[in-house]
């Protein structure tokens, strides 16, 4: 199914210490992902939402563990934000800290939130709104040999730049992609598509962006340039991960707070 939903919009690890490791999507991307979940959220879910984040708005909310990232305490967050994948393999359930055991452990928390003090709420809430935008930019599912795309350099804008960055930041900056843009390709999905978005099995969904990686290493290696070819083939791909990924997070907000 998700081969189709490819192809109609075709046609229409280990931490490492690299920062770019830790930005999927960038402020701008998570921001956007924030914003599509509450275009589907029934009122009752925004408000309760709101009312767990209190002065924190839910642009604010998608990045905070970003933010954190230079506080220490925080550190055991580190590896939470992917997981690495090696290449013709497929994703095999461990306890090892990644991005899917850690959201599934934020939505298992707020399960029993009645157990939760309030800042623990707004926690793991903050945690959602994070790692639902991580796991939908497809290198954060990637590659263990290159970390990511971390360690695969490339010119872009003619500057030098990695393969990572490029997909966390750097298309959706330089072609101005806006939640508006990202709406309108909702449009095109049946009613079997908006049904596998409620599915709320996080092991699943990392195969959706996992299958767009041979689009992301799409590029001439010799050279190692992201041409305009390139970014206009992929934008409506980067459009689909943050509206996929806005969708999904209105699902899991709407179990954990509706």
């Amino acid at each position: 199914m998700t081969k189709n939903i490819t192809a109609r919009f075709l046609t229409v690890l280990l931490f490492i210490s690299i920062p770019a490791q830790l930005f999927a999507w960038g402020k701008k991307g998570h921001g956007i992902v924030a914003e599509i979940a509450f275009a589907f959220l029934d009122s009752n879910t925004k408000q309760n939402v709101r009312h767990y984040l209190g002065s924190t708005t839910i642009e604010e909310a998608s990045t905070w563990m970003d933010e954190m990232r230079g506080d220490h305490q925080y550190d055991y967050m580190k590896s939470w934000h992917y997981v690495n994948i090696d290449k013709g393999t497929q994703y095999e359930a461990t306890k090892e800290p990644n991005v899917i055991n850690a959201l599934n452990k934020a939505i298992d928390n707020l399960s029993r939130k009645e157990n939760l003090s309030d800042a623990e709420i707004k926690t793991n809430l903050m945690v959602i709104f994070h790692l639902v935008g991580d796991m939908h930019q497809p290198l954060h599912v990637g590659y263990r040999s290159d970390k990511g795309g971390n360690d695969i350099q490339v010119k872009y804008l003619g500057n030098s730049d990695n393969l990572h960055r490029v997909w966390d930041t750097e298309i959706i900056e330089s072609e101005g992609i806006t939640t508006d843009q990202c709406l309108l390709l909702y449009s095109t999905f049946d009613n079997s598509d908006r049904e596998e978005f409620k599915d709320l099995n996080i092991g699943k969904w990392i195969y959706q962006p996992r299958s767009q990686l041979s689009k992301v290493y799409n590029f001439n290696h010799d050279s190692n340039v992201i041409d305009q070819a390139y970014v206009d083939k992929n934008k409506k791909i980067v459009e689909l991960q943050l509206l996929i990924a806005g969708i999904r997070l209105a699902s899991v907000l709407q179990k954990v707070a509706g």
